[in-house]
């Protein structure tokens, strides 16, 4: 007896593993505390089984040999190194969330950091502001501008300029001086980093006129105020429509915009600039 004991005890450890079966392969760019926000929210609404992995925690990982021996049935990118990596495997389709840098042209499905535009010039209107600086790069950000652009018109009067590198950003503001009533800060990593923020702030005290940003984060370096994502809400966005694609229905095509926002002020700021009109916001 003890011998068979034995043999199905070595039978055991010599079957193989079983794959890992589960449908939703969550792939995160890092450990950050508003990714893991946005991850709970997509829980929320998407209750297929799912495995999570970081990237950060890897020196390196073969995403392509995981879809091929696990089979997930989405893929959800959080962050912009997991979407360049989930594009590089061709077999799973790919929803992503909480990344800036999605190039237009590509086929690309998810739940956009970007507002719908008319939000923000509703609250430019609010404050009275006839003409609003942008600084943007076409490459980046020109489908966002034109939609801002089109939307506008009739209501207030954008004054664009176009930065290709970062290091042109406080040239373009300059040549903006006597010219704007506000800035538009967009969320566009070649028009707003961190060499180039502080500029933003300064143009602000000297023409004394307000920033409205897509963060809070720049509240306290200045901005007057931040219309900014709920980032547990564009999870349960995406949840939704991975729960959608799971089902076999087609979600929507393209990168839809959030639906919750959030406004902030700085009230210091918005006191010194006297503004009004943002209780609506």
């Amino acid at each position: 007896m003890q011998v068979l004991r034995s043999m199905l005890f070595l039978l055991l450890l010599l079957a193989p593993l079983p794959a890992f079966a589960y449908d939703v392969l969550i792939l995160q760019s890092m450990h950050e505390k508003g990714y893991e926000e946005a991850v709970r929210g997509f829980r929320k609404e998407c209750r297929a089984s799912s495995r999570m992995i970081v990237l950060s925690d890897y020196a390196d990982l073969d995403l392509i040999r995981i879809v091929r021996e696990e089979h997930p049935k989405v893929i959800v990118a959080v962050g912009d190194r997991a979407l360049e990596l989930a594009q590089k495997q061709g077999e799973t389709p790919v929803l992503c969330m909480m990344a800036l840098n999605v190039k237009p042209r590509r086929s690309v499905r998810g739940i956009s950091m970007l507002f719908d535009p008319a939000r923000y010039l509703s609250l430019f209107q609010s404050l009275g502001t006839e003409r609003v600086g942008v600084l943007y790069d076409p490459g980046r950000s020109g489908v966002y501008v034109k939609k801002a652009l089109a939307a506008s018109k009739g209501h207030l009067r954008l004054v664009l300029r176009e930065v290709h590198a970062p290091k042109e950003t406080p040239a373009m503001l300059q040549s903006l001086r006597g010219k704007v009533d506000a800035l538009w800060m967009i969320p566009d990593v070649t028009a707003v980093s961190a060499a180039s923020t502080e500029a933003y702030f300064l143009f602000s005290q000297s023409e004394r006129v307000p920033v409205v940003s897509f963060a809070d984060v720049y509240l306290t370096m200045g901005a007057a105020v931040a219309l900014t994502i709920d980032r547990y809400d564009i999870g349960r966005q995406l949840g939704e429509m991975a729960q959608d694609l799971l089902e076999g229905r087609e979600p929507e095509e393209g990168m839809v915009t959030p639906r919750r926002v959030l406004s902030r002020s700085n009230d210091g700021v918005v006191r010194q600039l006297k503004l009004s009109g943002l209780g609506g916001h």
